[in-house]
């Protein structure tokens, strides 16, 4: 009864509907327990259901958690910092080189983990103030009813000249998107989007509703993330997932420790468990390939070291954000 009680009183609100804060959260002191706050781009399904587990192990906790796409978030983290500091306790976005920023603008506190002696050095941050919670991967998915597997895009070059039939997220709202477009400039330039333009590519809100209407039969392909099709092909939608050949987008998002945090010792509880054993398990279970090689993946999906990827340019995205969302937005989206 403890366990449900805890999880009633979990906070997941989207942005859209606006934060809620807790009665005395301004005046609340760092304790072992109490309540912690986490920002994330999770899915809400997800994020809940990862909160449950957190506080079966640590019920002496309570987790709270803001969730909306990466960008909102983003907006409302650089705000907040203008005027005191992040309220949140804890960041764990898709986004990851908004990291690079936020640790260079002195918003984010190190914390070196015992639990991430297991996570590869590329998806650390060398001075402790970040580390990658999970691993995602932009695909190409397709619903086989509607464009059988056999003529499906197998590259991302060709992704563009199924046109009207194909959709991608959009990295106003996405951060994994925002990635993917930081990542196709440097691969291969503006024109990759130019020429999605003149084909005709839909660009929906973000990845769960890409996926959504793959499975309505909206469209017959997709740019998304692996996880969200993952878990509607294991409820019996008829989608496939095609790792490009050219290399899937994969970004190990990050999960930190604000500067401003009122619960600390709380956040580095969470913190050891997203990158523990029990919590990368936690997050298998949910469809999400895990960053410890100690800890196999979803049934069906590859191994991190399986995956081929497309090399990712986390500083220049970081140091060319606002250009890049600009453009993108000249292109796509007028």
């Amino acid at each position: 009864m403890r366990i449900r009680h805890l999880v009633g009183l979990v906070l997941v609100a989207a942005l859209a509907g606006g934060a809620v804060w807790p009665a005395g959260r301004a005046q609340a002191a760092p304790a072992p327990g109490g309540t912690v706050v986490l920002y994330t781009s999770l899915p809400q399904e997800i994020a809940t259901s990862f909160a449950r587990a957190f506080m079966a192990r640590h019920p002496q906790l309570r987790l709270e958690v803001l969730r909306s796409g990466s960008t909102e978030l983003e907006r409302r983290i650089f705000a907040e910092l203008e005027t005191g500091g992040i309220r949140a306790d804890l960041l764990w976005l898709a986004d990851a080189p908004v990291f690079l920023t936020l640790r260079d603008r002195g918003a984010l506190q190190a914390y070196r983990s015992p639990e991430a002696r297991q996570i590869p050095a590329a998806w650390k941050d060398p001075g402790g103030f970040f580390t990658a919670g999970r691993l995602i991967n932009m695909i190409i998915a397709v619903n086989t009813t509607l464009i059988p597997e056999r003529v499906a895009p197998r590259r991302w070059a060709d992704f563009p000249r199924f046109g009207r039939t194909a959709a991608m997220p959009n990295p106003f709202f996405s951060g994994s998107v925002f990635v993917v477009v930081a990542t196709f400039v440097r691969e291969y330039g503006w024109a990759w989007f130019e020429r999605a333009r003149r084909e005709g590519i839909q660009v929906l809100r973000g990845n769960s509703e890409v996926a959504a209407a793959l499975a309505a039969r909206e469209f017959g392909v997709g740019m998304t993330l692996d996880f969200i099709v993952y878990g509607m092909i294991r409820d019996g939608a008829p989608l496939a997932i095609i790792w490009p050949e050219e290399g899937a987008v994969s970004i190990p998002s990050p999960v930190a420790i604000t500067r401003s945090a009122r619960n600390v010792e709380g956040a580095r509880l969470f913190v050891d468990y997203v990158l523990s054993r029990e919590g990368q398990q936690a997050l298998v279970e949910l469809g999400i390939i895990p960053v410890r090689a100690d800890v196999a993946p979803p049934r069906g999906l590859p191994r991190p070291s399986e995956i081929r990827t497309l090399p990712v340019p986390f500083e220049w995205a970081a140091q060319h954000a606002a250009q890049i969302r600009q453009r993108f937005e000249e292109i796509m989206l007028k």
